[in-house]
């Protein structure tokens, strides 16, 4: 069973309670499929980005776009309302502001998208925070330590940029491809701020992704970004190009599968 198995249906749902919780009950009727949370970010399933994705209709693009707005802002908010052993803030200063505002981003992201959805009479996915397990079955603990929220943050962040350019060639001259493509955009802002505080608290990153280089975040998030070949040409023969010249300036495209199958990304943070 997969997360995306539940998006193609919900929109023709009949059910006025139809909710995220439901779609994890599916989920946990897999029994150890899920279990997967103890292989950080879905490692045993490296995504296969060239590998062709059958046509979603826009209300499964929205809700799998709705999936991940939702998981974005619960994260980011629980952050901010964290408290560290001591007493203290777990996120301080700059860096306070810089994620409310990424909060806010979200909280409009869902709100949006869920009014999309409803306008075109489907059924949008509906998340509470006791549906998500950002500790991945206590691999991570992000709400502790603000070294692990930071990477979790950038590993979300550059996740959510991919998996919004893997559906645009699906809503080509729709009227969906608008506000999709400016969700896209900001949410490319935050993956650069947030490699940027990353980089402030000492990581060695940059704000673009040079290869399958993952700046400590999990493998999986960056599987393919090695590609060095965009429209047949191998950007690398079009002059002084280096390889990590050519994939710093592309970013790959990641599949609904990639990111919401069963040994996906996003699937071991579901509680």
């Amino acid at each position: 069973m997969k997360i995306l198995d539940f998006l193609s249906t919900a929109d023709t749902d009949n059910e006025d309670d139809v909710t995220r919780r439901s779609a994890l009950r599916q989920l946990g009727r897999a029994g150890t499929a899920l279990a997967a949370a103890t292989i950080p970010f879905g490692l045993a399933g490296r995504p296969q980005t060239a590998q062709a994705q059958s046509a979603p209709s826009g209300v499964d693009i929205l809700n799998y776009a709705l999936t991940l707005e939702y998981l974005e802002e619960s994260f980011y908010r629980q952050g901010l309302d964290a408290m560290t052993s001591g007493g203290s803030q777990l996120i301080q200063g700059d860096a306070r502001t810089i994620y409310g505002k990424i909060a806010q981003h979200e909280d409009a992201h869902v709100q949006l998208l869920a009014d999309t959805i409803d306008s075109l009479g489907g059924t949008p996915v509906s998340f509470t925070d006791s549906d998500f397990d950002f500790t991945a079955g206590g691999t991570y603990d992000p709400f502790e330590n603000y070294a692990t929220y930071l990477v979790l943050s950038q590993a979300f962040e550059d996740t959510g940029v991919r998996a919004y350019k893997g559906q645009a060639g699906f809503l080509a001259g729709n009227d969906l491809l608008t506000p999709a493509l400016q969700i896209h955009s900001v949410e490319a802002r935050h993956a650069a701020e947030v490699r940027r505080l990353r980089a402030e608290a000492g990581a060695s990153l940059k704000p673009w992704i040079t290869g399958v280089e993952t700046g400590g975040a999990p493998d999986a998030v960056y599987a393919g970004e090695d590609n060095v070949t965009q429209a047949g040409v191998d950007q690398t023969t079009l002059g002084s190009y280096t390889s990590a010249q050519a994939t710093e300036a592309y970013d790959e495209p990641l599949t609904m599968d990639d990111v919401a199958g069963s040994n996906g990304i996003a699937a071991p943070f579901f509680a």
